[in-house]
């Protein structure tokens, strides 16, 4: 091969012997040379074809193989431990007794509203049961002899001042007879005696009653007053009871809208409480991995905003419907939170473990290549290599389970090995268990 100092001395040479005018000439000359030269190199290249590529390889191995799924979740109550908290009355806010993100026992006061008009209420109630039950007790009880014996000196009056006008009266008509009084006399005194006649008989009436003793219709009656009565009262001491608002369950208060001095309307949330010692992860499962996710199935969830912590928990439930344009379901993890550092709205990567599969044929997950949509690998026979398409089933654990195309025991590069051309000469840099 011709070298670079060589040319150069033929190029002196020529120059010198044709002159400037023969300049073109040794252009061409020196180009013919160079030419040469590049031709050379390209033989020199193509002679190296056959010079080993180093790769590292790994076996196709039968083993256990125990795939997951790598999501992203969000924190979020469990519908069942959330409270939302209203006002059963209306009124004015007389009292916040607690701040949002306070942890609460069930029975804890949140609100108070204005009771003085409730309880006013409530007085008047309890006044007039008092007076009913007083009633009933005094019919229950029946007439003291010495009631019924002041009766009977009524009546006992009664009737003397009855007989009293009946003489009057006869001796009356006696003068009107003889026209010594007037007819306005005589009409005034038998009014008289009518009245007290009408007084004398209910007097009897009033004492044949007590003698007889109550009756039972006049119990049932006062009974029935004092049910009413009380039912008053209850009524009144619940408005009471409503107007301060407690926790109805022990959690944490995630929401407070109620403010000092607001006056609020019946049903109007003031706050919400949310007992977080569970809570769910919401998932989104792909389509193809619904058969294989089930209740019970174990998840790890990985919190960034806790330095990656790791809360262990397991699929609850799944979502009723599932998405019509992709067919991907809502699943929940229920998450153990005894410390309450899960809280809603928090985002996590979830690891969802799937049905371990026994005997897996699997190679490391470098060594499966994409080539124009197809998975390949490059197997290592003979030292040569020759790439191969294969069909790619689960991942676990940094291993591709091999579903075609593989065999136990073949050799396949992991590093160096992609793209190279069928039969290409390869040198084994690193082989499985010999590090």
């Amino acid at each position: 091969m011709t070298s670079i100092s060589e040319m150069r001395s033929r190029w002196r040479a020529i120059a010198v012997a044709v002159g400037f005018g023969g300049l073109c000439i040794a252009v061409v000359v020196s180009l013919k040379l160079v030419h040469s030269i590049s031709a050379g190199s390209d033989e020199s290249a193509a002679g190296s074809i056959d010079r080993p590529v180093g790769v590292e390889v790994a076996k196709a191995e039968l083993a256990p193989l125990h795939p997951s799924l790598e999501l992203v979740g969000q924190v979020i109550a469990m519908p069942e431990r959330t409270a939302v908290v209203s006002s059963q009355a209306g009124g004015w806010i007389d009292a916040v007794d607690v701040v949002e993100g306070q942890s609460v026992q069930s029975g804890a006061v949140l609100v108070k509203l204005d009771a003085r008009l409730a309880k006013s209420d409530l007085l008047r109630a309890e006044a007039a049961l008092a007076e009913k039950q007083a009633t009933l007790a005094k019919l229950k009880r029946g007439y003291l002899p010495e009631e019924i014996d002041a009766t009977r000196e009524t009546r006992n009056g009664d009737l003397a001042n009855v007989e009293s006008l009946r003489t009057e009266l006869s001796a009356l008509q006696k003068l009107f007879q003889r026209h010594e009084i007037s007819n306005v006399q005589l009409n005034t005194k038998q009014d008289a005696l009518r009245a007290a006649e009408a007084t004398l008989a209910a007097a009897d009436a009033n004492l044949k009653l007590m003698e007889q003793g109550t009756r039972p219709e006049a119990i049932d009656e006062a009974k029935a007053l004092v049910k009413v009565a009380a039912a008053n009262v209850n009524a009144a001491q619940l408005a009471v009871d409503w107007c301060t608002i407690h926790s109805p369950i022990d959690g944490v208060v995630v929401q407070l809208s109620a403010r000092l001095g607001q006056y609020v309307d019946r049903a109007v949330p003031l706050a919400t409480v949310t007992d977080l010692s569970t809570v769910f992860v919401q998932l989104r499962i792909p389509s193809d991995a619904l058969a294989k996710v089930r209740e019970g199935t174990p998840v790890d969830v990985r919190v960034e905003a806790y330095s990656g912590k790791t809360f262990a928990g397991k699929v609850a439930r799944r979502s009723g419907e599932a998405d019509p344009q992709t067919g991907d379901l809502n699943m929940f993890v229920a998450v153990s939170n005894p410390k309450n550092d899960l809280r809603p709205g928090l985002s996590c990567r979830a690891r969802v473990f799937l049905p371990a599969i026994p005997n897996a044929l699997s190679v490391p997950t470098a060594a499966v290549a994409d080539h124009n949509g197809a998975a390949v690998v490059t197997v290592i026979r003979n030292g040569k290599a020759y790439e191969t398409t294969v069909t790619v089933g689960a991942q676990a654990e940094g291993r591709s389970q091999i579903l075609s195309g593989l065999s136990p025991g073949d050799t396949v590069a992991t590093k160096g090995g992609y793209g190279l051309p069928d039969g290409y000469p390869v040198e084994i840099l690193r082989h499985p268990n010999k590090g």
